[in-house]
């Protein structure tokens, strides 16, 4: 029932990719304000997710595998974590780098750093779809492949973990593909097509999700590593790409109602983990 609860969550979570119609019809104020609440509840939900829920249900995984007499160290959880947080660096490094070389081939396009890669473009566009533009479709759906194996593991540790790290994946994709999807148009699609490639792009995640049914059902440890190396992947993604959003806020009263939104974010994973039966 969990995987197939998985799957649900995953396609759900992966047609956000269509968020392009939502964008299409509201206005940029409105955006903003909404952009403003979601990116400070995502950064609490992330973060309290990945030390709540993803890390210490490693370590409850990683009790119940020595208990059968695997005989795993326990300091190879927070291997797996440091791991996680270190991939999730270097893909981003490694994304952003082919980015930034498209960028200075492509008429001198300025990126903007805002929130879930979106970009803010000084146009000088010619005819045709940009690199970059190709670059943040394969950037996007390795993103969405990780996603989907997150979920599905989340799933299979059990309900409570899979509904708790779903909801933490939510808040932070919906921004992230209002950004996805305007890096799109800017780079040179139609809205048909950057409707289109973004949609199939969040599809990804299904494979994703397949990938991490397949092995946890061949490899023992593999729930293990993946739990560890997503609670270093989610702390990478609240400590380096959402928390400097919050501090770039210079106004006291936003940045008051900021922490408030992150701090309502914690709350409900902590009264997630609290609440709801571990299986």
């Amino acid at each position: 029932m969990e995987v197939i609860i998985g799957f649900l969550m995953i396609l759900i979570i992966g047609s956000f990719s269509l968020i392009g119609l939502f964008m299409i019809s509201i206005r940029e104020k409105t955006l903003d304000r909404i952009l403003f609440i979601l990116v400070a509840f995502a950064t609490g939900t992330i973060l309290a997710s990945a030390l709540f829920d993803l890390i210490p249900e490693a370590i409850h995984h990683l009790e119940e595998l020595n208990s059968s007499g695997a005989g795993i160290a326990e300091s190879l959880v927070f291997v797996f974590i440091i791991f996680g947080f270190v991939m999730f660096f270097i893909i981003e490094r490694f994304i952003y780098w082919f980015h930034g070389h498209a960028h200075e081939k492509e008429n001198k396009l300025v990126c903007y750093t805002g929130i879930g890669e979106g970009e803010d473009y000084s146009l000088s566009r010619s005819s045709g779809v940009k690199s970059f533009a190709l670059l943040n479709l394969i950037g996007d759906g390795l993103h969405n492949f990780l996603d989907g194996i997150i979920i599905m593991v989340a799933f299979l540790s059990g309900t409570r973990n899979g509904i708790i790290i779903t909801l933490a994946v939510v808040f932070h994709e919906f921004p992230q593909e209002i950004g996805d999807f305007g890096i799109l148009l800017y780079g040179g699609f139609s809205k048909k097509k950057a409707l289109f490639f973004n949609f199939i792009s969040g599809m990804i995640a299904l494979l994703g999700g397949l990938a991490a049914f397949i092995l946890s059902g061949t490899i023992e440890i593999f729930n293990l590593f993946f739990l560890a190396f997503s609670g270093g992947g989610f702390l990478y993604i609240a400590s380096t790409e959402l928390m400097p959003e919050l501090i770039k806020e210079k106004d006291l009263k936003k940045s008051i109602i900021q922490a408030m939104i992150f701090l309502s974010g914690i709350i409900l994973i902590m009264s997630l983990v609290t609440l709801l039966p571990h299986e």
